[in-house]
């Protein structure tokens, strides 16, 4: 043989594995698998436990709505619907408000008593007529009383029993005389009663 002959290269058949290294390398997936596979298998579990509580809250919610609603109260009885009635208390009725009429009293008001003593008339002239200043002229004065005992005339006072020109009648007809020398003069008549209480009439008399 020369040295000129190609020398070609032969690769060594490959050996095939022995039956025992397969099982190792299947054994070698298996158990990188198995963790992979166990936590699907977990998370399946806890989406389940999670769907089955939503499930279980659901119902809970909708048996509380249900709950609410009216509910047939029990059958009462005759003898549950007899309540005893309640014992009556005394309470204060408000009084009726009265409101003022406004229609005239059918009665009417008595009068005033007269004052004692008083005079019932009197009637006189409160002028003069005089001629002259030097002459004098007659005025006539007529009253009559109500229990009047006493009565005095006076002149220049309003107070005729405590300035007496003289005592008169507690009813009369009276006449004296008005002296034109004066423009003006009062005159007085003073009735008095039992108790001794006084009323009293003046009136000035004007010159004309």
């Amino acid at each position: 043989m020369s040295d000129e002959t190609p020398t070609e290269r032969f690769e060594p058949p490959t050996a095939p594995l022995p039956q025992g290294a397969w099982r190792e390398a299947s054994a070698v997936t298996t158990e990188t698998e198995g963790p992979d596979r166990r936590m699907l298998i977990a998370l399946i579990a806890i989406a389940a436990a999670i769907l089955i509580a939503l499930v279980v809250l659901i119902v809970v919610l909708v048996g509380n709505a249900g709950s609410n609603t009216a509910q047939p109260g029990p059958e009462i009885t005759a003898s549950e619907s007899e309540s005893p009635e309640p014992t009556p208390t005394e309470t204060e009725s408000p009084e009726p408000s009265v409101e003022p009429s406004t229609e005239p009293s059918a009665t009417t008001a008595p009068p005033p008593p007269a004052q004692s003593p008083s005079f019932a008339t009197f009637t006189g002239p409160d002028r003069a007529t005089c001629p002259d200043t030097s002459s004098a002229v007659a005025i006539t004065w007529s009253w009559s009383s109500t229990n009047a005992v006493n009565a005095w005339f006076g002149i220049g006072t309003n107070n005729a029993k405590a300035e007496p020109f003289e005592s008169v009648p507690t009813t009369a007809t009276y006449t004296f005389n008005y002296q034109c020398s004066e423009a003006s003069q009062r005159y007085t008549v003073t009735l008095e009663d039992s108790a001794g209480r006084l009323t009293h009439k003046t009136v000035e008399i004007v010159r004309q």
